[in-house]
């Protein structure tokens, strides 16, 4: 009975050890966390102070998730991520409450042909532009704040990745952006509603670094599934040793939105790795209103130092110029800012990945 067992002891060792060879499932996440301070907020009765409070999630979304893939053979791969936001301060979910909000997906990777997925991803303006931003769209205080679709996701969606040499492309299709509203993607016999359509690329020339993206979205409703709000991008980088420059362009034509419907967005800046440790950022982003004279521009500042491998502080530090009325705050149009009131932001935290 004892040889019976040791047999099946090492069977079941070797089983192991083979499925571990072919397959790997991470768990990871980020915790992010820090205190913010605004000026000109808004009480709702047309009155203004002074806001001091926690935030979860400023220069990086906090999240936690699983990824991992399956070695198929021919250099083909089964692969998979699912990750889900939440917000420190509280303990509850982000992303509408999803409990994978932030990226639920599996495909198949390619060392040949590329990565092809289907699911819930980040939209290609996000993969493809994202290191083009001095601040990286952080959700506090970057270009996000002008525009959230910068760093949008889109549910129902086929997204395709190659690369060959210093060029990669990138094409997204999604049936649907959103889910949770009724009725807002795929709509029996009319596949409009909710389509997101994309198209970019992405050519890296030694230190030279330039983007280019399409996208195209159609309205929520069959009411409004005609309607599209459209998008183009360009950006470009250069390293310079220790300092990276940025210069960035979004042009936007929207028949969906009844404000800020034609308009364009420049950002320019840069990162200077001080030491290996300390990284500093500068960065100014423009909005022209094609549709009025309501024209924000937010200077924004940042220091970050990474105490370990894992673990870094920072202090980042925002200021918002309003016209004529626009009511952009450092947080983007969240209803903080009086309209036409300038605003300053300034929040410290400390951020750790596992």
């Amino acid at each position: 009975m004892k040889r019976y067992i040791s047999i099946a002891s090492v069977t079941l060792v070797g089983i192991a050890t083979h499925a571990h060879a072919e397959s790997t499932v991470t768990i990871y996440g980020v915790a992010d966390v820090g205190v913010e301070t605004l000026n000109h907020v808004s009480d709702g009765s047309g009155r203004n102070g002074n806001l001091v409070r926690m935030t979860s999630g400023n220069i990086a979304g906090s999240r936690w998730g699983f990824k991992g893939g399956e070695e198929l053979g021919n250099g083909l791969k089964a692969v998979f991520v699912l990750e889900g936001g939440m917000t420190l301060d509280n303990g509850l979910p982000s992303q509408g409450g999803r409990m994978f909000g932030r990226k639920a997906y599996v495909g198949l990777d390619s060392r040949q042909w590329g990565q092809l997925t289907v699911g819930r991803h980040h939209n290609l303006i996000f993969d493809l532009v994202i290191s083009n931003d001095p601040m990286s769209f952080a959700p506090k205080y970057s270009a996000f704040s002008h525009d959230p679709w910068l760093a949008g996701r889109v549910d129902n969606a086929i997204k395709y990745t190659g690369a060959l040499g210093g060029l990669t492309v990138a094409g997204l299709y999604s049936f649907g952006v959103d889910s949770t509203v009724a009725n807002g993607s795929e709509v029996p016999g009319n596949s409009r509603v909710g389509r997101d359509m994309s198209a970019g690329f992405s050519y890296q020339a030694g230190k030279f670094r330039v983007t280019g993206i399409y996208d195209q979205l159609n309205g929520n409703s069959v009411a409004k599934a005609g309607l599209t709000e459209r998008r183009y991008v360009a950006a470009t980088s250069l390293n310079l040793g220790s300092v990276t420059a940025h210069l960035g362009y979004r042009r936007l034509a929207s028949q969906v939105a009844p404000s800020r419907s034609r308009t364009d967005l420049i950002w320019t800046g840069a990162n200077w790795n001080v030491t290996q440790s300390l990284t500093l950022s500068g960065a100014l982003y423009k909005t022209n209103d094609r549709t009025s004279a309501q024209d924000p521009l937010s200077l924004v500042l940042s220091g970050d130092y990474r105490l370990s491998k894992r673990t870094d502080a920072y202090v980042t530090a925002s200021y918002t110029r309003n016209k004529s009325g626009s009511v952009l705050g450092a947080n983007g149009y969240d209803g903080t800012v009086i309209p036409g009131a300038n605003q300053v932001g300034a929040v410290v935290g400390l951020r750790h990945s596992f």
